[in-house]
């Protein structure tokens, strides 16, 4: 019992010490308190205190192309990427990343507030939620073989995770899940299982 707590104790001492920058759209964002996110309008000119990005798209791009080679060749040395976007027109800056790596953006209009859970070869272990919340306005991203499929809507994808070189990613439809407004134990579930992704734990 007392090795258990002491490895409890480790373990979150270890997850609160990693930083994860947030940039774009996060106003309306609640994120747990759990780990040390630093909140910007703009990319820092260093990330090297960095352990992943998470990245909520706006209207307009305030990303020019070096700060997306910047992103870019952090990923790439082993750092995490959240990009998320939503309905038009907050996809600005997702759709610059994904076009520059995948040559893909995203696409649709979805209303629908739930998506099912990929339950087979997902690099997240969300398959004890089945069911989670889609988010309010959602748009899809094409199938690629360098992703895997984490949460459909209709029978498009929602949720993708991939890596790129040393780095890891996600790519996500559907963030307004995580506004103030929105936050339930399934949004902060998902938040967690997106964090342990990007942060190799």
């Amino acid at each position: 019992m007392r090795l258990l707590i002491t490895f409890l104790i480790l373990a979150s001492f270890a997850f609160g010490q990693q930083s994860v920058l947030v940039i774009g759209n996060h106003d309306a964002l609640c994120l747990e308190d759990s780990i040390k996110f630093e909140r910007t309008d703009s990319l820092p000119s260093s990330l090297h205190s960095f352990d992943a990005i998470m990245l909520f798209s706006g209207s307009t791009s305030h990303l020019s192309e070096k700060d997306v080679d910047r992103i870019v060749y952090f990923v790439e040395s082993g750092g995490g990427l959240y990009s998320g976007a939503e309905n038009w027109p907050l996809q600005a800056e997702s759709n610059q990343l994904t076009h520059r790596i995948y040559k893909k953006e995203s696409f649709g209009s979805f209303d629908v507030s739930k998506a099912e859970v990929n339950k087979e070869n997902g690099n997240l272990e969300l398959q004890s939620m089945e069911i989670l919340p889609a988010g309010t306005t959602t748009v899809a991203f094409p199938m690629d073989h360098r992703l895997k499929v984490e949460a459909w809507i209709e029978d498009q994808p929602l949720i993708l995770s991939g890596e790129i070189a040393e780095g890891r990613i996600i790519i996500d439809g559907g963030y307004s899940r995580f506004y103030c407004n929105a936050r339930n134990d399934k949004t902060d579930t998902l938040l967690r299982e997106f964090l342990k992704f990007l942060l190799h734990q």
